[in-house]
């Protein structure tokens, strides 16, 4: 089970291909309409309702003076009721007559779909979960991952600023759920899970953390990374989470590409190999509307260059506002991205663990430029620690800067040597099958 979002998604699939050539049988589920993404790659399928983001009932329309402060009494004198309606919102009612239906051996969860995971352990059924991230737990030495904070590198890298660190971000959490709940009359999302747990018996000894906006981190209930552990920061983990490297599906269909994009890659991927030019790759999935004077700077550092650039846009603008283009420049709404990596020289991206996991395992080294959104900043980080690639920052480098960035990261040989040596290190997981090896384990209890 995923929320479907393409990353994870695409992760699940290699896990699933795994899972099912161990001799399981496998069932994909989700609460977002993939099926067709799916079943394309030829496994099975169960829809889920959707998650309910927002489940507090609607307010009745008050006008005239002192409307705002009407609304609040509104919501809190009827808070009871209105949390009731809300709770019977998450839909697990539905799901519930689905575990009854289903009743497999194991549940692997993604920790972020959290009313079915609390659904399941307060039915006693067999969960394992599923992460797509480096480690969200507080640990000494060890930053928060919405920063991109190196451990022992310069001030901020201290211990001392690091535990200060976490204190401030768990203060501003708290400060941040507590007017939440009291906006919205207790009937906010996280509020209405914590009702919902106490409901069913969900015990919160299992969500004493909040530090990430999930807004749920999970102690005790054991937890599987789709990344390596090489590639974290060196500290002492939490006991609940095992990392199986990372999930990268090589014959992933990919269905969204364009038959033109295709042919045009192949032509791109000629001139290459026939000329010996390096191929840069710039994916931007995670596109912010202000990131597109970024994308111009990238351009702009390779225009003058003898390198080639794909631009892959993940559908967020039309390639024509880049327009005119230099002969060196191409630009797609859509690219399969592990073609391109395949063929790659070098990754300019925005931090996803799913694009750095898919670099490594290409070996391909990266100039990331952190989206500065959810974990991109830590994983950057990590990048930058390991010497994989560089970590940079979209804006402030100018495109003198990008350009020196770039030869930098393709002229010095550390980065395509420790990438190849992370590759292989990271290739032990699946040759030791760890991740069937603890799936086994939990299928036996």
């Amino acid at each position: 089970m995923t929320t479907g979002l393409t990353g994870i998604l695409n992760a699940s699939f290699e896990v699933m291909s795994r899972l099912r050539l161990a001799g399981y049988e496998v069932v994909s589920a989700s609460p977002q309409p993939v099926e067709e993404a799916v079943r394309a790659q030829g496994f099975e399928y169960l829809q889920l309702l959707p998650v309910n983001r927002d489940p507090a009932p609607e307010v009745p329309i008050f006008k005239g003076f002192f409307k705002k402060t009407r609304r609040l009494l509104y919501k809190w004198i009827h808070r009871n009721e209105r949390q009731k309606v809300a709770i019977e919102s998450l839909g697990m009612d539905d799901f519930s007559k689905k575990i009854e239906e289903i009743k497999p051996d194991l549940w692997l969860v993604d920790v972020e779909l959290h009313e079915h995971i609390m659904t399941l352990v307060a039915k006693n059924e067999p969960v394992l979960l599923l992460s797509q991230w480096f480690s969200l737990w507080r640990r000494e030495g060890l930053p928060p991952l919405s920063r991109n904070t190196i451990p022992g590198v310069g001030s901020q890298g201290t211990s001392e600023v690091l535990n200060a660190t976490w204190d401030r971000l768990e203060a501003n959490r708290n400060k941040m759920f507590l007017k939440k709940e009291f906006l919205s009359g207790g009937t906010d999302r996280r509020s209405i899970l914590k009702k919902y747990a106490a409901q069913i018996g969900f015990d919160e000894k299992y969500i004493p953390d909040n530090y990430w906006p999930g807004p749920f981190v999970y102690s005790e209930l054991p937890v599987i990374a789709m990344t390596a552990e090489e590639l974290e920061f060196p500290h002492d983990k939490t006991s609940n989470l095992q990392y199986v490297g990372s999930m990268v599906y090589e014959d992933r269909l990919d269905t969204s590409t364009e038959e033109w994009t295709t042919k045009k890659l192949n032509q791109i991927f000629k001139q290459k190999q026939t000329t010996d030019k390096k191929l840069l790759y710039c994916s931007v999935s995670t596109f912010r509307g202000g990131d597109l004077e970024f994308l111009k700077k990238v351009v702009a550092a390779v225009a003058s260059s003898d390198w080639i650039l794909i631009l892959g846009l993940g559908g967020k603008i039309d390639a024509n506002t880049l327009n005119p283009l230099p002969e060196n420049v191409f630009a797609f709404g859509r690219v399969p991205q592990l073609d391109v990596l395949a063929k790659a020289d070098l990754s300019i991206n925005h931090g996803g663990i799913h694009t750095i996991n898919e670099c490594v395992h290409f070996e391909v080294p990266m100039l990331v430029y952190s989206g500065k959104r959810s974990d991109q900043n830590g994983c950057a980080a990590r990048v930058h620690y390991h010497q994989i690639g560089l970590m940079a920052d979209k804006d402030e480098d100018d495109v003198a800067t990008i350009q020196e960035k770039i030869e930098k990261v393709l002229s010095e040989p550390i980065f395509k040597k420790n990438i190849e040596i992370f590759s292989k290190k990271i290739d032990r997981y699946k040759k030791e099958k760890t991740l069937e090896h603890i799936v086994k384990s939990h299928v036996a209890k």
